[in-house]
C-alpha cells in the first residue's frame, strides 16, 4: 500500500470520527444534556487539533512544496484556510466553556457554533474532494 494513501486514509477516518462525535454531541444538546454535549464537543475539537498538527500540516507542506503550481497546490490553501478558521473557532468556543456546569458562558455563542459546524462541513467536504484528487489513481487505477 502507498504510504501517502495510508496516511490520508487515516486522516479521513479520524475526521469521520470527529463528525460522529459532533453528531452525538449535538444529540446530547437536543436532549438538554449540555455537559455531555460540551464533553463531546471538547473531544471532537481536541482530536481535530491533534490530526491537524500530526497529519494535515506536514501533508500540506509536502504537497505545496512538491506541486506548488498544480491544481492540487492551488487548491490546498483554500482547504487549509477553512480548516484553520474552523479550528480557531472550535478552540474559542470550547475554551470559553472550560468544563463549567453552567451554560451561561457558551449559550451566547450558539450562533458561532452553527457557523463553526457549517464551516467544518465545508472543510471536510473540501478534504474529501482533496483526498480523491490526490488518491484517485491509487484507489481506482
Amino acid at each position: 500500500m502507498n504510504f501517502y494513501l495510508f496516511i490520508a486514509t487515516v486522516s479521513l477516518a479520524f475526521q469521520l470520527g470527529v463528525l460522529a462525535l459532533l453528531i452525538v454531541g449535538f444529540r446530547f444538546k437536543q436532549r438538554l444534556r449540555f455537559r455531555l454535549h460540551g464533553f463531546f464537543m471538547l473531544t471532537a475539537v481536541a482530536l481535530h487539533i491533534i490530526i491537524i498538527g500530526a497529519i494535515m500540516v506536514p501533508s500540506f507542506v509536502a504537497i505545496v512544496i512538491e506541486k506548488p503550481t498544480s491544481s492540487i497546490g492551488l487548491f490546498a490553501p483554500f482547504h487549509a484556510a477553512a480548516g484553520t478558521a474552523t479550528a480557531i473557532l472550535g478552540v474559542w468556543i470550547v475554551g470559553g466553556w472550560r468544563l463549567r456546569q453552567t451554560t451561561k458562558f457558551c449559550a451566547p455563542k450558539r450562533k458561532y457554533m452553527r457557523i463553526t459546524f457549517s464551516l467544518w462541513l465545508l472543510t471536510v467536504s473540501l478534504g474529501v474532494i482533496f483526498y480523491f484528487i490526490l488518491n484517485w489513481s491509487f484507489l481506482f487505477g
